[in-house]
């Protein structure tokens, strides 16, 4: 079934593919050592052995459309048809009836098995990035459907990244109906000749003036927020600076859930607090984090003409007004971070003249603004973001997206610019640099974004920070939980969870929702910054911007 001379012989995915076969299996796997191989191999035995079909999920467009790629010239089964949502439904009926292999996002696939549109013979059906399988994401009602349509199907999920928490590795095993896991990591002995080096740098720099001011106007407002949030009843078990976007998001699920309870006028108000603060709070990580730029971007449309009450309501604010101002007059760089950035990147270029180089920012403006930063110092450089358009300025389409990552494959510029797009699976041979533009507190993406480097040679990451912001809290965040994951992940690989998906189906559905957890759970240490500077995996560099 596989097609000759397209796959090397590794005795470990040969391996890890024959214990898949029997049994629904979670690979647990680092990147850069062929997962989608270990998914054709399975794929191939499963169709030899049952005549079946298979179904790939990934769970974005460009990935979707890479395996689809991948799969056509490892599999000798004709070609693999890509279904996004770029094409009709009536389309895509055509496509589940006739294609013996298909990839799939998990929205159109889902849209579809309840329109009736999936056939009930697929003998295997992978699920690439099965961390995501948890919550409502589309992966769990998705599996359920699939379990009942073809009940004899093999499921496989793919990840690099399984999460820090042992309940989300759980979770992800009943949701995905796992009876088997199978991990690797980089120090096995059979894994080890494939893995490359990876060196990581962090650089940190110093806030300028204007992001002193305006993040201490805006913290002030913000405060405020916080304050009347609380004579509502809410967040009063934690202080300010322990408050979190995360926070902010649950009191305003607690109010709507109390709104439909009862119209209690209060609760109009308190969701007014709570919207001003998610907006505060998100201009002071635009200052902080992403610089001037990205900060007026946000702010310059809520004083237009059509915008909102409560856009109209935060500008109004003396203090946001202030904040503008000193933006506004800024004359210097956006952020600190651009001159480290730019000079990391020359001497890349400048070492290896046909590297290839990533850069990942948080938002779409900042990404745009550094795309125009790096192209003016005379480097080649794309961005790549998502298909949606926001604020009147249009995102890429997948025709966009699939030509911006063939011509980054063959060198055709030398710096991608992405968003968070490009952080999972999307496989660019040889990629020499990975540039965080900010630090990421999700062990996730933090692997996942490491991992677009170091694949097929060794890389090199560089992270960079300003001192004495956010941009702290999230760089120990990510660096503790991924290494709660790793010893998470080594304790699995000795004895891998119990509670899998049969222990669960005997459950009434009820009961098992309401059955207790009690697998070890990893303890939170609290570290300082200043620890971490003394890891030889991560040490700052110190002098760009002191």
């Amino acid at each position: 079934m596989l097609r000759p001379k397209t796959v090397a012989h590794r005795q470990f995915q040969v391996d890890i593919a024959a214990s898949c076969i029997e049994k629904n299996t979670l690979v647990v796997i680092p990147t850069g050592l062929g997962k989608t191989v270990i998914a054709a191999l399975v794929i191939a035995e499963k169709m030899v052995r049952d005549e079946g079909r298979a179904l790939f999920l990934a769970p974005s467009r460009p990935l979707a459309d890479q395996h689809s790629k991948t799969l056509s010239s490892l599999v000798a089964q004709g070609p693999v048809a890509c279904l996004t949502g770029t094409e009709g439904r009536k389309k895509r009926g055509a496509k589940w009836k006739f294609y013996p292999i298909i990839a799939a996002t998990p929205q159109v696939a889902y849209n579809d098995i309840r329109a009736g549109l999936l056939p009930k013979d697929f003998s295997v059906v992978v699920f690439d990035e099965a961390h995501r399988a948890v919550g409502d994401y589309a992966y769990v009602p998705l599996s359920k459907e699939l379990r009942d349509r073809c009940p004899s199907a093999l499921f496989l999920g793919l990840t690099a990244s399984p999460g820090h928490e042992l309940d989300h590795v759980e979770e992800v095993c009943r949701n995905l109906f796992v009876e088997n896991v199978v991990i690797r990591s980089r120090e096995d002995a059979d894994v080890a000749p494939y893995v490359q080096d990876m060196t990581i740098e962090w650089i940190e720099v110093q806030p300028t003036e204007v992001i002193v001011k305006v993040s201490g106007y805006l913290t002030k407002y913000y405060h405020e927020r916080l304050h009347q949030i609380r004579k509502y009843g809410f967040l009063r078990s934690r202080k300010d600076s322990q408050v979190r976007i995360k926070n902010l998001n649950e009191v305003a699920g607690q109010v709507f859930a109390r709104q439909k309870q009862g119209r209690a006028p209060y609760l109009f108000q308190a969701s007014r607090q709570v919207n001003l603060a998610r907006m505060a709070l998100h201009t002071i990580l635009c200052i902080e984090r992403q610089g001037v730029d990205t900060f007026l971007k946000f702010i310059e449309p809520k004083l237009a003409k059509g915008r909102t009450k409560s856009d109209a309501s935060f500008v109004k604010d003396p203090r946001v007004q202030r904040a503008y101002k000193a933006a506004k007059r800024w004359k210097g760089a956006s952020h600190p971070k651009l001159e480290p950035l730019l000079k990391v990147i020359a001497e890349q270029t400048g070492r290896k003249p046909g590297s290839k180089v990533i850069v990942f920012a948080e938002l779409r403006d900042t990404v745009e603004f550094l795309v125009s930063l790096i192209r003016s110092s005379g480097v080649r450089v794309e961005r790549f973001t998502g298909q949606s358009s926001r604020e009147g300025r249009k995102g890429m389409t997948q025709k966009q997206q699939r030509e911006a990552l063939r011509r980054f494959a063959s060198a055709e510029f030398q710096v991608l610019c992405a968003t968070s797009i490009a952080e999972e699976g999307l496989d660019v041979p040889q990629v020499d640099l990975v540039v965080f533009y900010e630090p990421v507190a999700s062990d996730v993406r933090l692997i996942q974004r490491k991992g677009r480097t170091g694949r097929d040679s060794p890389g090199s990451v560089v992270i960079l920070t300003t001192d004495r912001t956010a941009d702290e809290g999230y760089l120990h965040a990510g660096i503790r939980r991924e290494k709660r994951m790793k010893r998470m992940v080594k304790k699995l690989a000795e004895a891998p969870p119990r509670r899998v998906s049969r222990e669960w189906e005997e459950l009434p559905q009820a009961e098992a929702r309401e059955r207790p957890r009690t697998g070890p759970k990893a303890r939170t240490t609290q570290r300082s910054l200043d620890e971490f500077r003394e890891e030889p995996e991560l040490r700052p560099t110190r002098g760009h911007m002191r």
